[in-house]
């Protein structure tokens, strides 16, 4: 499969990814029907818009990192002349930035390409491209190289679509109000609630986590693909563990702060006060129960 090609499929298996997600999220999602060549020695592919504004939604494959084989990218690209300059803010302020890279930071030859090749641990992070003319690219890229076989990009893609949803979110700050009152129902604060579920909604952290965790609950032990087979395959939710108290104001979510649980206890840590030490506490539990 030549790279092009790769490209092309992988584009395409992150735009059907997110087709198949709420529609309520700001994304205008399409087909991607060719690659273009840019000056990073490689190609893009434009899936759509983040909702109306003039963010585009892409998917490079190229040289930029420094690296000798090409990388995956993921991310949005704008121009702050030609929009809300609120919302860019926003999604900055969602994703933490671990690096904003500018022409300093790039040769002079015939590609845009990084004198210093991107750090192993700059991998899989938010990394903001901030450029005189006024463009900003906005994502993250990929460490593996390109896989062989049928699993096009498979695990990138999810990790990509998972990035482009939490970006579409940061559009809306509609609650879910019902469902709030269903979680921690013994928690009267609305907005510590909700603030809860914002970071467990975190798709794209919190699929790291799962990665981390191997898709097995940190409770049960339960793994859906163990029970379901390939309709399990990848499945598993993820809870916030800072305690609720801990949520006023600015808390910045890491990996850390997620565990990786099965639908049935993440729903009775829930029923729990939403303290510190709630998952161990549930463990002990389920334990003590299965003797």
């Amino acid at each position: 499969m030549n790279e092009k090609l790769f490209l092309l499929k992988t584009a395409n298996a992150i735009a059907e990814k997110l087709r198949r997600e709420d529609s309520t999220t700001a994304l205008r999602i399409r087909a991607a029907n060719s690659v273009s060549l840019e000056n990073t020695d490689g190609w893009k592919a434009v899936l759509g818009s983040l909702g109306s504004t003039k963010r585009a939604i892409q998917v490079w494959l190229d040289r930029f990192t420094g690296h000798r084989q090409r990388k995956l990218w993921a991310g949005i690209v704008w121009n702050p002349r030609l929009s809300d300059r609120k919302l860019s803010a926003r999604i900055i302020r969602k994703f933490h930035p671990h690096r904003i890279i500018t022409t300093k930071d790039t040769g002079e030859g015939e590609f845009v390409i990084l004198e210093t090749p991107l750090a192993r641990n700059q991998f899989g992070v938010a990394i903001r491209e901030k450029y005189p003319n006024g463009w900003n690219f906005y994502g993250f890229y990929d460490l593996s190289t390109r896989p062989n076989g049928s699993k096009v990009g498979s695990k990138f893609a999810t990790r990509a679509a998972k990035f482009f949803e939490d970006v579409a979110r940061t559009q809306s700050r509609t609650a879910q109000h019902d469902e709030e009152r269903e979680i921690y129902p013994r928690i009267e604060n609305r907005k510590i609630v909700a603030s809860h579920l914002r970071r467990e909604r975190s798709g794209w952290l919190a699929n790291e986590r799962k990665n981390m965790d191997k898709h097995t609950c940190q409770v049960c032990g339960m793994r859906f693909e163990d029970i379901y087979g390939n309709l399990g395959e990848d499945f598993a939710e993820a809870h916030h563990v800072v305690p609720l108290s801990k949520l006023r104001g600015k808390v910045e979510t890491r990996i850390e702060d997620l565990r990786t649980v099965c639908a049935n206890c993440h729903r009775m840590l829930h029923k729990m006060q939403g303290k510190k030490g709630d998952v161990e506490k549930l463990r002990a539990i389920v334990r003590r129960l299965k003797r």
